[in-house]
């Protein structure tokens, strides 16, 4: 059977001609990158997931251009586990929907790429929204009530005891599933979705930036602004000046590459 599919493949040569039907699959989120995690193929559902603008041009970018920095990191690290142990990275949670628009959650699964000779070239990455695979994953589903729960009161002091006793876990075992599924731990999650949220609002609101931060909450402004930085690149006013600049000009709004 192996061989038989090896033979079709080859004969059929040209496999981008398969990504027009995947397309139609309704919902179908998926992507391909190349050994630099730049993106070769986008899928028009995940690019609407994500809220990428039609008009811009993603071949060649990489998370680093449409990403805040800390989470472009994180994906460019998944990227590299497959591309050094060539095994897929299944079933990892992530967020979709920040900005302006409501939060989802995603499964996400990665798998490498081989080229004629059998070596990884690259890798394809699959997205699931997490209720449409509900089931799959016994240990990972007991952590959504916990995940959703930030989502909805990120704003409010939230500590791991109180969100172990939501996911029915003692607070060591759900901060080591916790860390273990979702690489990295509680309160650096919770860091994350305030950040989106801080994100979304520098740039669709004039708030002031102390408000931001309590909004979102961060209840020290001038701590807000160091995590803020090392999370963008960038401190806040700057992003915001920046994205009105390019919204201004009719531009895409992305991220830069941070420099190192």
């Amino acid at each position: 059977m192996k061989l038989l599919q090896t033979k079709f493949f080859d004969q059929v040569g040209d496999l981008s001609q398969m990504l027009a039907p995947l397309e139609r699959i309704p919902g179908a989120m998926f992507m391909i990158k190349d050994l630099d995690s730049r993106y070769i193929y986008m899928s028009q559902a995940l690019r609407r997931a994500i809220h990428v603008p039609e008009t811009l041009e993603v071949v060649g970018k990489t998370d680093f251009d449409l990403f805040p920095k800390i989470i472009a990191q994180s994906f460019r690290q998944n990227d590299l586990q497959v591309f050094k142990h060539g095994k897929p990275l299944l079933n990892e949670v992530h967020a979709v929907g920040f900005f302006a628009h409501a939060m989802k959650w995603a499964y996400s699964s990665k798998y490498p790429l081989r080229d004629r000779q059998g070596k990884v070239a690259g890798l394809i990455t699959i997205n699931e929204e997490y209720k449409d695979v509900m089931g799959q994953d016994d240990e990972l589903n007991r952590l959504l009530p916990a995940i959703e729960y930030i989502s909805k009161h990120y704003a409010e002091n939230i500590s791991v005891g109180q969100l172990a006793r939501r996911c029915s876990f003692s607070e060591s075992h759900f901060t080591r599933v916790f860390k273990q599924r979702m690489n990295m731990t509680p309160y650096a999650f919770v860091e994350q979705v305030r950040m989106f949220h801080a994100l979304d609002t520098l740039q669709h609101s004039s708030k002031s930036i102390a408000q931001i931060a309590l909004d979102c909450g961060f209840y020290d402004p001038s701590s807000f602004v160091k995590r803020f930085k090392k999370f963008t690149g960038t401190t806040p006013l700057r992003h915001r000046r920046e994205h009105h600049a390019k919204a201004q000009s009719g531009r895409a709004v992305v991220l830069p590459e941070p420099a190192d």
